[in-house]
């Protein structure tokens, strides 16, 4: 596998009005191409260099995982949208339900995990837990990543570093939050590693 940018599983535009296609171009085009190209240079000449960027940040270590969590997350960030959001499934609602009461519930639990990280940039995660897979929310820095043993990502919100898009980014999830990929991904990854 080689370190290059992955393409958006939709057109630049798909996401507007919650994001527009300047955003998208932005985080996609830039932010994450300079971070691809960051991650084929630090992994260049070693073991990792034809690794996926979710090995790389599972068991490499310093700023060569750091920069492979980020690619890493940025991938799962655009595959958490999508143009047309449609609903949870049965078991993903129910499993909603449960954790956080209903999904207002959800949104405010994700809200008020991502605000330590509003002007400085990360990422409010939705998680499964456990062997019951449990729903649970997590925020992490932007190099860091909830890849421990028990820990199925299911969806990831990004908060971006500027605190007007930061304010903006939690609407953009609710309208946008891929519940087909939570879905999948909570009956197992359904990001290729």
């Amino acid at each position: 596998m080689s370190l290059e940018l992955p393409a958006l599983p939709y057109d630049i535009k798909a996401l507007e009005p919650y994001l527009s296609r300047e955003t998208v171009r932005r985080r996609h085009g830039r932010l994450q191409r300079r971070c691809v190209a960051r991650l084929a240079a630090l992994a260049a000449g070693t073991p990792w260099a034809d690794a996926s960027p979710e090995a790389i940040a599972r068991g490499a270590e310093g700023e060569l995982a750091r920069e492979a969590a980020r690619a890493w997350a940025l991938t799962f960030h655009w595959h958490s949208l999508a143009p047309r959001q449609g609903a949870p499934s049965e078991a993903l609602e129910a499993a909603i339900v449960a954790a956080f009461g209903d999904p207002e519930g959800l949104y405010r639990a994700l809200d008020d995990a991502s605000a330590p990280l509003r002007g400085v940039g990360g990422w409010g995660w939705l998680v499964a837990r456990g062997e019951g897979r449990e729903l649970a929310v997590l925020a992490t820095a932007e190099g860091e990543l909830p890849l421990a043993p028990g820990v199925i990502p299911l969806l990831v919100h990004y908060v971006a570093p500027e605190a007007e898009e930061a304010a903006a980014g939690l609407a953009a999830f609710r309208a946008l939050a891929n519940w087909r990929f939570a879905a999948a991904n909570l009956a197992g990854p359904a990001l290729p590693a």
